[in-house]
């Protein structure tokens, strides 16, 4: 029997032993996947926990999911910060779903000289809100238990001068074009115990000189990734892979 997975959105009213889902997400598992009576779905929070149950109800406005068992993830001490300049274009989408799967902690868009032009009011927040759906979607399509979050979109310049910025004791890094970056590999491994990094990727027409200068008075290293000029969503993909590929899994499940 298929398997079906849905996401708590704040309207959705659940308890131990029943769920109802909220309108859409009750249509899409009972008319976009046709999901009958009996069927099998995992409710996901996006918070660490998987609700396992049994579709009672296919209604397409309140579908009623009965709650067998609830697993329970921890995320990794380890958190991981993508500092994205906001490219033009589609490919934020691609690069929302990736950081999302990888499992990335938080990720902060920014504006930059030659990234997206900024943006603002009804326009950006319908932006951000159809970005937190696409990752939405990842989570479901891959059953991840953390959603990441997504803050909202400022300028490099006002992040940099942000308290988080200049108080976080994070390994911060930044994919470089500059003559004399580091290999990544290397840069991490001499960087000891990640406990928190803050992984900075450029736009196509990468980061400005004086971009890359505020980056290093704020103590971004610059890493090189490959021998190639590399697109900006391959850059974060490679990135990423990187840093998670040196962390301690430290995800582990248990029934309640």
């Amino acid at each position: 029997m298929a398997r079906y997975r849905s996401f708590l959105f704040p309207e959705a009213s659940i308890t131990e032993e029943v769920c109802v889902l909220d309108v859409r997400e009750s249509h899409h598992l009972a008319r976009g996947f046709g999901a009958r009576k009996g069927a099998t779905v995992d409710l996901l929070d996006g918070q660490g926990r998987i609700y396992h149950g049994r579709l009672s109800e296919a209604n397409p406005k309140a579908a009623r999911v009965a709650i067998d068992s609830i697993e329970r993830f921890e995320r990794s001490p380890r958190s991981v910060c993508l500092l994205q300049s906001m490219p033009k274009g589609k490919s934020m989408d691609l690069i929302l779903r990736m950081a999302t799967e990888i499992g990335v902690n938080s990720i902060q868009p920014v504006f930059t000289d030659q990234g997206e032009l900024q943006i603002k009011g009804d326009r950006l927040a319908s932006k951000v809100e159809k970005w937190r759906l696409t990752m939405i979607e990842s989570c479901k399509q891959c059953g991840l238990p953390f959603l990441p979050d997504l803050l909202a979109p400022i300028s490099l310049k006002d992040w940099l001068s942000s308290q988080e910025a200049v108080s976080a004791d994070a390994i911060r890094i930044v994919a470089s074009l500059e003559a004399g970056s580091r290999p990544l590999s290397q840069t991490l491994q001499d960087a000891g115990a990640l406990r928190s990094v803050v992984a900075a990727v450029g736009p196509e027409g990468d980061f400005s000189e004086r971009e890359y200068a505020a980056l290093r008075a704020h103590q971004f290293q610059p890493v090189r990734l490959g021998d190639y000029v590399l697109r900006a969503e391959t850059a974060a993909a490679y990135l990423l892979s990187v840093i998670d590929s040196i962390r301690t899994v430290h995800v582990t499940g248990s029934q309640g």
